[in-house]
């Protein structure tokens, strides 16, 4: 119920300004594709430990993971759509471990500068995380057809997911590019889900894995225009 609160009292100090904000005449319109690199933090101690018990690689995931998008400027509000995902392989003595780390993300913002050019917004919005642990043996030296395909090698993938409100705050300078740093924190919205064979199979009893934080550096490309750029573009007089 807290973050419901959150989520309307969010919702309401910035339809106010809004409202505040239809008195100024430049308004601006734009869009951007963009390229976002996020940089997680997340708390996998207690489940590395776990592998770790177990025999198994700890998941070491990617600090940077490469994502694209599209944002939208209307009016002073700015809205985000991207998606996220990288692998990172590590090579062990026995094991090859492979940890993607995917997430897709959709907020809303309000832009509280006047000017379009430069942009200081809060942000509100869900963002949906992913990791998939896989970690597979090697071999050791050279082993025939027949061989391999009746070996007990070990071999095991488990993926996580989870749901989470999303709120941060964003700095952004845009012209015919687009430049934007964001912080968000994650709010978990539900349980984490934990599944093997592709989904198939949920497990339970599941180590804890926490996504905090995050931190995103965007490049972007597209343009933006105020009211005044358009009318002068267009010839249109008051």
């Amino acid at each position: 119920m807290k973050y419901i609160f959150l989520i309307f009292s969010l919702a309401g100090f910035l339809t106010q300004l809004s409202a505040q904000s239809e008195t100024k005449k430049s308004q601006a319109f734009g869009a951007f594709v963009i390229f976002p690199i996020e940089f997680p933090v997340i708390d996998n101690e207690e489940f590395n430990s776990v592998l770790n018990e177990s025999g198994f690689p700890s998941s070491d995931y990617s600090v940077a993971n490469l994502g694209i998008g599209l944002q939208l400027y209307l009016k002073r509000w700015i809205t985000t759509l991207s998606f996220n995902k990288t692998t990172k392989s590590s090579y062990f003595n026995d094991f090859l471990t492979e940890v993607e780390y995917r997430s897709t993300s959709f907020n809303l913002g309000y832009d509280l500068t006047k000017n379009h050019r430069y942009s200081i917004y809060p942000f509100a919005g869900l963002k949906f995380y992913g990791l998939n642990y896989l970690t597979r043996q090697k071999t050791e030296g050279e082993i025939d057809f027949n061989g391999y395909l009746n070996s007990n090698l070990e071999y095991s993938e488990i993926n996580t997911s989870r749901a989470n409100l999303d709120l941060g705050v964003g700095f952004s300078y845009q012209w015919f590019f687009l430049l934007n740093f964001r912080a968000g924190y994650l709010l978990p919205l539900g349980e984490s889900r934990w599944e093997v064979n592709d989904g198939q199979n949920k497990l339970g009893n599941t180590p804890v894995l926490n996504y905090d934080y995050y931190f995103t550096l965007t490049i972007g490309l597209g343009g933006i225009y105020d009211e005044n750029e358009v009318d002068r573009r267009y010839g249109v007089e008051e």
